[in-house]
């Protein structure tokens, strides 16, 4: 059994042993995660009835269902598996024993399911650290079996998830979808029921994704790309990321096309073909998530020991991921939330990704500013601090 030589999750490696790709994969995927975040907020949930607004607004639908949503969120269950390769990597090779790197791990993934379901009840109910730290508990143990139990594992959860996501789509698409609010719905904050329904939905979020997207199957693949130091190394993985990232993504943009076309109105299917089109959607975002951070895997390897400004500053957006996960969720939903800001109704869905790149930009001015004094995220901080809480470092 192989590992990766280092990690950034689970004891943060210090700046100079960092590799850029991972690192510029996060920091740009939290710009695509706060967009889709963002674009509930303004009725472009996945999923929701299909309702005629302006061009501006009708491209940006079309574009949040191609490219975003299932994307996104793809490529951030796929990065952090490859995380939590590097976590039992850092422990193993460190000198610290098995039992010493599994207790760790379930750790810091009952920790990211505490953190997510605060997040989900007090924030945004649709969030995914909850789900993240669900799949840790469920696939940890693939972390210290040979490559082949990886393999195997990919192989099992593929036609599982192609039964499954079908199922649960068809579930989305047969439900009231025309509701603004959307798949996820939007409690507001000002009433008992309000609170009611966030509290009721932590439990309940975590494993809806789990069944009904490829969360577990993302993670594993996450796990065969760490064995493999794909990001790590990109240089000596060139041909296979490239063809990754041209196949990924052409197959992610092919699947999601129909579902895009539903979504403003050019296509309307009944509930059975909906729900087809929808699982589509789904399931090619396995490729667009790994087409995502393939390319990503190739620009680090462009840039190499050129960091420019914008390139380091992006970079410490993801080597403090945690923290402007959360950072960008609260300053969303305080915007465009109806109970709060409640500009999500009147900037309608291309207002919703402006601001939602306009509070990423703040966060990369943020991080670069926290990278030159020096400072860690205050919640990865916080994080590492939880799990390693005994424990030698």
């Amino acid at each position: 059994m192989t590992h990766p030589r280092s990690a950034t999750t689970g004891g943060t490696a210090p700046a100079s042993e960092r590799e850029l790709a991972p690192d510029l994969a996060r920091g740009a995927m939290l710009l695509l995660i706060a967009m889709a975040y963002a674009g509930v907020y303004a009725g472009v949930s996945f999923g929701a009835a299909a309702e005629r607004t302006s061009p501006l607004d009708d491209a940006a639908r079309f574009l949040t269902v191609l490219v975003l949503d299932n994307r996104a969120f793809s490529m951030f269950a796929i990065l952090y598996g490859y995380g939590m390769g590097w976590l039992v990597a850092r422990q193993l090779n460190a000198g610290k024993g098995e039992r010493e790197a599994r207790r760790l791990m379930r750790r810091r993934s009952l920790y990211l399911l505490l953190f997510g379901s605060v997040h989900a009840f007090l924030v945004f109910p649709g969030e995914i650290l909850a789900s993240y730290g669900l799949a840790g508990l469920a696939l940890g143990w693939l972390l210290f079996r040979p490559d082949r139990a990886i393999t195997r594992a990919v192989a099992i959860l593929t036609p599982v998830y192609a039964v499954t996501v079908t199922l649960g789509m068809f579930a989305v698409a047969s439900s009231e979808q025309g509701e603004a609010s959307g798949q996820w719905g939007l409690p507001g904050y000002t009433t008992a029921e309000d609170w009611v329904s966030r509290l009721s939905g932590v439990p309940f979020t975590p494993l809806f994704i789990a069944f009904a997207y490829p969360l577990l199957l993302l993670v594993a693949l996450g796990f065969w790309a760490g064995r493999r130091k794909l990001l790590d190394d990109p240089a000596a993985h060139r041909v296979l990321l490239t063809r990754v990232a041209v196949v990924g993504t052409a197959a992610s943009v092919l699947g999601a096309l129909p579902a895009a076309l539903v979504t403003v109105g050019v296509l309307s299917p009944g509930p059975v073909s909906t729900g087809l089109l929808l699982a589509l959607q789904v399931l090619t975002g396995v490729f667009g998530g790994a087409g995502y951070a393939a390319v990503f895997g190739l620009l680090g390897l462009r840039f190499g020991d050129r960091r420019g400004p914008i390139v380091r500053a992006v970079a410490a957006v993801g080597q403090r991921s945690l923290t402007f996960y959360l950072a960008n969720s609260v300053l969303v939903a305080v915007i465009l939330h109806p109970d709060l800001g409640g500009l999500g109704a009147r900037v309608g869905a291309f207002g919703a990704l402006c601001t939602a790149f306009a509070v990423w930009l703040l966060a990369v001015c943020v991080a670069a500013w926290m990278d030159r004094t020096g400072r860690r995220g205050p919640v990865d901080a916080l994080l590492r601090a939880l799990v390693y809480r005994g424990a030698a470092k």
